[in-house]
């Protein structure tokens, strides 16, 4: 025999579940327009532009996660387009760490004789994992996918 009392607790576990992504989106939001302000200010010339737009990419799907998680029913359509947007932002990450790793090539635009932090890239790739996996999560137990196992109370004499 099943009982209704789990009921409640479930929806309150799927509405923390739903509120617990948004906040995710949020900061991960907060960190990525904190990182394209930070990549304004020095990667100004040649291919340090390719971080620039690898970080407003990341600041845009924030935007977009946000919203898609604070509506009621988007499409499904659009949130596999921001997903695909932060795969895009977590493989930008890798690139820039390879750029920092193999340094600036001749002819390619300006150089800039600063020292390249290697892994500092990777913040992206982090940033796409989270924003993504946020936006999935969310939408996941919106949709009922996500389900706590129901209570089952022992028949009395079994």
């Amino acid at each position: 025999m099943q009982t209704n009392g789990s009921l409640p607790a479930t929806r309150q576990r799927s509405a923390t579940r739903s509120v617990a992504a948004l906040i995710v989106a949020v900061l991960v939001l907060a960190w990525s327009i904190k990182e394209l302000i930070s990549l304004l200010l020095v990667h100004t010339t040649g291919p340090e532009l390719y971080g620039v737009l690898v970080a407003a990419l990341a600041a845009g799907s924030g935007v977009l996660s946000v919203a898609l998680l604070w509506a009621a029913g988007p499409p499904r359509w659009a949130i596999w387009a921001v997903v695909v947007l932060w795969i895009i932002v977590a493989v930008g990450g890798m690139a820039g760490t390879l750029a920092h790793v193999i340094g600036p090539v001749a002819g390619h635009g300006p150089v800039d004789l600063r020292p390249r932090p290697v892994a500092a890239p990777l913040i992206f790739t982090a940033l796409g994992f989270l924003g993504g996996g946020a936006l999935l999560y969310g939408q996941r137990v919106r949709a009922g996918r996500l389900r706590a196992p129901s209570t089952h109370t022992q028949q009395e004499g079994s």
